[in-house]
């Protein structure tokens, strides 16, 4: 029996690390990866706060699901509010893995070799690793890494079709706020609530301001505030002077990237816990 358990285990362990896929890496830090959604390949951002797998309109039109009158009612980082449709893959193929039965939704938008966003939902039993250095995506399994230097990350699902993931940090060394985790950012992005700004003791007429208007209504503006706080830290990591944003409405404490843990990060949905791999 223990010969035939060790053999079951180098066979998981073996298909585990053949579980790669390579990414690409924008100057913005935007993360592309490719994957297979039913059958039809892609390039989507990989979106750590994207709640979901959004796929637009031009790559959907050729998935077998045309109509549905499912939806879910969400909220941007701003604030605004989106009613989004619902559909269901058979099957996503994703760094050698096939994941089935993956809620996603549709846009109505265009970027240039886009397809779309993956983003967390479909990893709630599939830990991975990712690596920036190496620019590639590893599914992996982190039930017994008890020594890796991690921390706490907290779930938000809606309805069990979305996941985000967020944390805590400290602003000035003093002020512990949660922020959500959005790979989806970009690099060394860092957003804070507009209402923190008295409470970190800063003059609002000294940040530099800006409007930007929404890409889903025109109508809907948001104003932004630039400029330092001393610090941004955790219990491994601590940045000095970053630059962050002050954002009008935002609906979180904070939101920033994920790049500035480390070079190799690992997420466990399951585990509730990011890892450091550096």
């Amino acid at each position: 029996m223990k010969k035939i358990a060790t053999l079951l285990s180098i066979i998981v362990s073996s298909q585990l690390y053949c579980q790669k896929t390579l990414i690409q890496i924008l100057p913005s830090g935007h993360i592309i990866t490719k994957a297979k959604i039913d059958g039809k390949e892609g390039n989507f951002i990989f979106d750590t706060g994207g709640g979901i797998n959004l796929f637009f309109d031009s790559f959907a039109k050729d998935l077998n699901q045309k109509s549905t009158y499912n939806f879910i009612t969400a909220y941007r980082a701003t604030g605004e509010k989106i009613i989004a449709p619902i559909f269901e893959n058979n099957e996503v193929n994703f760094a050698g893995k096939k994941f089935t039965h993956i809620p996603y939704s549709t846009f109505d938008m265009k970027m240039n070799g886009i397809d779309g966003l993956i983003s967390l939902q479909m990893f709630s039993e599939t830990d991975f690793i990712l690596d920036f250095e190496k620019k590639e995506i590893e599914l992996t399994d982190f039930s017994t890494a008890k020594n890796a230097k991690s921390f706490d990350i907290q779930l938000t699902t809606n309805t069990d079709k979305t996941i985000d993931i967020s944390t805590y940090i400290l602003l000035n060394n003093q002020y512990k706020i949660q922020v959500l985790l959005d790979s989806g950012a970009g690099s060394n992005s860092f957003w804070l609530s507009d209402k923190l700004i008295s409470t970190l003791g800063i003059d609002q007429t000294k940040l530099e301001i800006s409007e930007r208007k929404s890409e889903f209504d025109e109508k809907i503006i948001t104003k932004f505030y630039r400029g330092t706080v001393n610090t941004i830290s955790n219990q491994f990591v601590t940045l000095k002077n970053p630059k962050v944003v002050f954002v009008e409405g935002l609906i979180y404490e904070g939101k920033t990237s994920i790049n500035w843990f480390g070079n190799r990060i690992g997420i466990s949905l399951k585990n509730k816990k990011m890892y450091i791999l550096d």
